[in-house]
């Protein structure tokens, strides 16, 4: 996949095909947008060029709003744009400066001068351009003056609902991670690095990897008890980067607790994951972790016993919700 930087564009060699957007999620809503501008582009004889923005527009404009907010990270989502088959993503640097851009300011100096947009496909929702100069509403007429045909996508529903990075968000703060999965069109991920925590799992009979999340942007699940897998353990002692090991090839079953750990009088968020039939040493790796469904809520217990007891009922649920996930 090529990425363009649209700073080192003054005008791109070949008429294109454009839809433009955050991706974030890079959901089925996404996927049916990324279809139809496929469709158009190989129609009309065009290059599809995907536009997006190298941050989200709030990180920029509301950066308190935005701790915990996006779905992908920018690594993970031009990932997920490659798998869809894209092959053009033009990197639009989001600043002050480019939010003050009306839509149709945007589609004038960016989309047809600089990359010889002939056809733009928008999503259902779809909207860019500074929104106190909003006029969005007038960028078809424009770009039909322009000779640039505009397509616009039907809204896709899953479940009653209409799919949108809102409602992934929505879905994860609930901790409704097996909906998310079914907006996303795959089960979502966080991954951290492991750290040495209290080590009671260890003296109860279920070790854990204590996590600290690499990425504080991204969205995190509701405090919950959860049915993972683990689907990478990247070995990070070694100091030479090229001696890094990758297990990819295991997808390790287990499950996290992500919240507090009320019954040792412990309020702070903890994500602890216990990977089942698993032993080695994990501290100083990054563990990548797929959530699959949710078992419970984060509850005090009155001692250890009725604590343990609850554990063995958590791991037979979360090898039943896993084994269906096979």
């Amino acid at each position: 996949m090529n990425i363009y930087k649209l700073e080192d564009i003054s005008e791109l060699p070949f008429d294109t095909a454009v839809t433009v957007g955050m991706f974030d999620g890079v959901h089925v809503g996404h996927r049916h947008i990324l279809k139809m501008l496929g469709r158009v582009s190989a129609e009309q004889g065009l290059r599809a060029v995907v536009v997006t923005f190298d941050c989200h527009p709030r990180q920029v404009l509301n950066a308190e709003s935005a701790a915990s907010f996006r779905v992908n990270t920018n690594e993970e989502r031009y990932r997920l744009l490659e798998e869809c088959g894209v092959a053009e993503v033009v990197e639009v640097h989001f600043s002050v400066e480019t939010a003050q851009l009306s839509a149709c300011e945007f589609f004038e100096r960016v989309l047809l001068r600089r990359l010889r947009c002939k056809a733009l496909v928008l999503g259902y929702d779809n909207m860019f351009g500074n929104r106190q100069r909003n006029d969005f509403d007038r960028l078809p007429a424009l770009a039909e003056s322009r000779g640039v045909n505009v397509t616009v996508d039907t809204p896709l529903r899953v479940d009653g609902v209409e799919v949108s990075s809102t409602q992934v968000r929505k879905a994860l703060q609930r901790g409704d991670v097996h909906h998310a999965a079914t907006l996303l069109g795959y089960p979502y991920r966080l991954w951290g690095t492991v750290v040495k925590g209290r080590q009671v799992g260890r003296t109860l009979g279920f070790p854990t990897a204590n996590v600290c999340l690499d990425d504080s942007t991204k969205v995190v699940p509701a405090p919950g008890v959860y049915a993972v897998r683990v689907l990478g353990i990247e070995n990070t002692k070694m100091k030479d980067e090229s001696c890094r090991t990758v297990d990819c090839q295991r997808r390790l079953a287990g499950m996290a607790n992500f919240g507090g750990q009320p019954t040792f009088g412990l309020e702070k968020t903890v994500f602890e994951v216990n990977i089942f039939d698993y032993d080695g040493d994990l501290y100083g790796s990054v563990l990548t972790v797929e959530f699959v469904d949710r078992i419970r809520d984060v509850c005090r217990f009155d001692g250890v016993e009725h604590l343990v007891r609850q554990l063995e009922e958590d791991r037979r649920t979360a090898m039943e919700k896993l084994k269906v996930e096979n």
